[in-house]
């Protein structure tokens, strides 16, 4: 029977397809295949991707066989692949976006993070820093860092407005110093 079905028209191998013949269907794929296959492949530019949506054409054909009724086998098999090729490229396009967008905002994301954990580090470092300090310059600079005068803290712990300045200066040395070495441990 296979030999005669290529005499077959397209509503005559539906009909067998329908009934449940694996050979009228095998005789619709070899008919409409390549011509399928070329429609995808032109439209979507992917050979694998076009093969793909053409067997998935052929395979919705085959278990909705009992189901459809159709009444041209060549029109409805090019608006398939038509509809199947339009919910790929749609894809597609919800993909790069979707790329685009993780790569915008995944960058920000992460870039956000770093320095959250860069400045978590620098406080540290900062606060280990400052209680390395000498006794009276660690003073010193905890009262400058919380908003007192040099007039005030000189008169607070009892010495001279030049020596507070000497100890600013000498904290901010240290402070400076371990810094460049801290930035560099941080982004190199």
């Amino acid at each position: 029977m296979s030999n005669t079905l290529n005499t077959y028209s397209d509503e005559e191998l539906y009909r067998l397809m329908q009934s449940g013949n694996e050979n009228a269907f095998v005789e619709i794929y070899k008919r409409y295949w390549d011509k399928l296959y070329y429609i995808a492949v032109k439209k979507i530019n992917q050979f694998q991707d076009g093969e793909n949506l053409v067997q998935e054409v052929f395979m919705d054909l085959w278990n909705r066989r009992k189901s459809c009724n159709i009444q041209i086998l060549s029109a409805y098999l090019c608006a398939a692949i038509k509809y199947r090729i339009i919910n790929y490229m749609a894809k597609q396009d919800r993909n790069i976006a979707y790329q685009s967008y993780l790569l915008v905002n995944e960058h920000e994301t992460d870039k956000a993070t770093e320095e959250w954990l860069n400045f978590d580090e620098l406080q540290n470092w900062l606060q280990q820093t400052v209680a390395a300090l000498p006794e009276k310059c660690r003073l010193v600079y905890q009262l400058r860092e919380e908003g007192y005068t040099r007039k005030e803290i000189a008169y607070k712990m009892h010495i001279s407005e030049k020596t507070v300045e000497n100890h600013i200066t000498r904290a901010l040395k240290i402070i400076k110093a371990g810094l460049s070495h801290f930035v560099c441990l941080i982004f190199f």
